[in-house]
């Protein structure tokens, strides 16, 4: 086997949130739905809940443009984790300026690597109407009666389209299930969503479990943070900055209001380097 068959590709996780990342500038690389599928699976590949492709940018000024894979095969518009990832990745390379641009299909990102060895990634203003996350006839917040319970609702995209729920109680692992599985289908949401089901505890301080759109329960969702935390500020129920506390971790969002970018800091880790043979893979 000639060695530049095999794709060489970095294992990284910010907050238990995992990628595998492949930097497309440097090899080839065009793979099929269930390739992806493959690779992201925990058993039959490297396993992972994105695929993060690094590509040419098309804007002038991005370092690259960054493709996103989901665990199902499906592209995402903005991950704010993996963009903490994407950070590091180039970070370790010497491609991490101080302010650094990064081209996804959510738009332009900017990401920084702070003293403390943290990253932070500043996403586009949020945009709360339902033609920005979902169906333009959807109201931007409803009530949704589910098994007998009634669950405030509010939509906002950050690139990525959102639903953010707010319980009077922090969610349980079932309920992020149960919760996910409703809404899946829902007629507001066309593309799909990440479902948030937050609990505000202080005015600074939210409890957040995520059905993330692709994936499933995931121990952390960085722009499911930024947009739950910005929906809160938005509605007058917490003051910026707001911590957002996930099965995986801390992070911090920071919102100065409408007309303004989101910025969200936290850690992320690079676990290993890797390397793969060629195989195509056929999932049913």
């Amino acid at each position: 086997m000639k060695p530049d068959s095999r794709l060489v590709f970095s294992k990284l996780e910010a907050l238990g949130n995992d990628f595998v990342l492949i930097d497309a500038r440097t090899q080839p690389f065009s793979p099929s739905s269930d390739w992806l599928r493959r690779l992201a699976n925990r058993r039959l590949g490297v396993g992972c809940d994105q695929i993060l492709v690094l590509i040419t940018a098309e804007h002038t000024g991005a370092a690259c443009r960054v493709r996103i894979h989901n665990a199902d095969g499906s592209l995402a518009e903005q991950c704010g984790n993996g963009m903490r990832a994407v950070a590091l990745w180039l970070h370790e390379r010497g491609e991490l300026g101080e302010s650094t641009s990064l081209q996804t299909d959510g738009g332009l990102v900017v990401v920084r690597r702070s003293d403390d060895g943290q990253f932070s990634v500043s996403l586009a203003e949020p945009a709360f109407a339902s033609d920005a996350w979902g169906s333009a006839t959807s109201p931007d917040q409803w009530t949704e009666q589910i098994d007998g319970g009634a669950y405030p609702v509010r939509g906002v995209s950050m690139g990525n389209p959102h639903l953010v729920l707010r319980l009077k109680a922090a969610a349980d692992a079932d309920l992020v299930v149960r919760l996910g599985e409703h809404f899946q289908g829902h007629p507001a949401l066309p593309q799909g969503a990440n479902i948030n089901l937050a609990f505000g505890e202080t005015r600074n301080r939210i409890s957040l479990r995520v059905n993330e759109r692709g994936v499933g329960p995931t121990p952390a969702c960085g722009s499911g943070a930024c947009a739950t935390a910005v929906a809160y500020i938005h509605d007058g129920l917490a003051d910026s900055p707001v911590s957002v506390i996930q099965p995986g971790g801390e992070l911090v969002i920071h919102w100065p209001g409408v007309g303004e970018s989101v910025t969200m800091t936290g850690p992320a880790r690079h676990v290993f380097d890797g390397f793969l043979e060629p195989w195509t893979p056929s999932i049913r």
